[in-house]
């Protein structure tokens, strides 16, 4: 398929092998949906599958690439960022300005061969990334769901309205209420120190993202995650069948590790660089942990692995 005929979803993967080093198969990974289709496989299971990634996610001609191939945007947009973060080394910043130069471009003109009007694309990627009142990688995080949408759905318009409805769910409406009036005069300066990063945990229900990040800091200590966790920094926030302690968090020398507190139905931790599972003992050893990593806590309960800056 030449240049001229690159699709919306081709783009966002020509894009992240071009600029960040991110293969098709890396990528089909991070962003396809777990879920069975109507022959009991899943697209997930399909990324080895050269042929089948090429025609019916990449090349996928316009009108007939399926939505339901895909997981929920938030969480491809989240696995992404995480892959970038700790294995391309980039920082927010790039994230934003490889977006901004290369992402939103080639999807522009993706779209534009569509007849998709690109134009709210571009005004929603400069509301998201130039406004004042939140972090930066707040504003790279929403960028990226941005760029998957429009992608995965190859609509300038759902693409929006999908990155706008889920800056306000997830960062209490901050990006979407910025005035547009006000935001490249008041966009803020990044720091010029580096700041530790913090662990987030970012629930999952149902294969989409529900609310805001769980941030711990480096220097937190030890936090349980369970039903009856009830410290400053704990997170109760989990399903039915998590037991009252079920798992403990660490961070040791910069890595951060989960062990289960002998709970009744059990912790792991699907590694996205591999996509091997990995079981936590009951009071065993403790598991290492990265950004990207999908957490498990029974069958009710899981949260992606990202890292960040919390604060603004």
């Amino acid at each position: 398929m030449g240049n001229s005929e690159v699709t919306p979803c081709g783009a966002l993967f020509d894009v992240m092998k071009r600029q960040c080093g991110v293969n098709y198969k890396e990528l089909a990974g991070l962003i396809l949906s777990g879920r069975p289709l109507s022959d009991g496989r899943s697209p997930a299971s399909r990324v080895g599958d050269r042929t089948w990634v090429s025609r019916f996610i990449v090349h996928a001609p316009a009108g007939s690439l399926q939505e339901h191939y895909f997981c929920d945007f938030g969480v491809a947009a989240l696995r992404v960022m995480a892959r970038l973060r700790a294995r391309a080394s980039m920082t927010d910043k790039q994230v934003i300005d490889m977006l901004r130069d290369h992402g939103i471009p080639a999807m522009s003109t993706a779209l534009g061969r569509l007849g998709e009007d690109a134009a709210v694309l571009r005004n929603v990627f400069d509301r998201l990334t130039n406004g004042s009142g939140y972090s930066e990688d707040e504003r790279a995080e929403v960028a990226m769901v941005l760029f998957v949408a429009a992608g995965c759905t190859g609509s300038a318009r759902k693409a929006a309205a999908y990155a706008l409805e889920y800056a306000q769910s997830s960062h209490g409406g901050k990006l979407a209420a910025t005035p547009a009036i006000m935001m490249r005069a008041d966009a803020p300066e990044p720091s010029p120190e580096p700041l530790p990063l913090a662990l987030g945990l970012v629930r999952i229900q149902d294969g989409y993202v529900k609310g805001s990040p769980h941030w711990v800091a480096p220097d937190c200590g030890e936090i349980e995650i369970g039903a009856l966790a009830l410290g400053e920094h704990d997170i109760a926030d989990v399903g039915s069948d998590a037991s009252g302690r079920h798992a403990r968090l660490s961070c040791d020398g910069g890595a951060w590790f989960v062990q289960d507190l002998g709970s009744t139905n059990g912790t792991s931790v699907m590694g996205s660089a591999t996509g091997e599972l990995v079981r936590a003992e009951p009071c065993g050893a403790a598991v290492e942990i990265h950004a990207g990593d999908t957490l498990r806590l029974g069958a009710d309960t899981a949260f992606v692995v990202i890292e960040g800056l919390p604060e603004a």
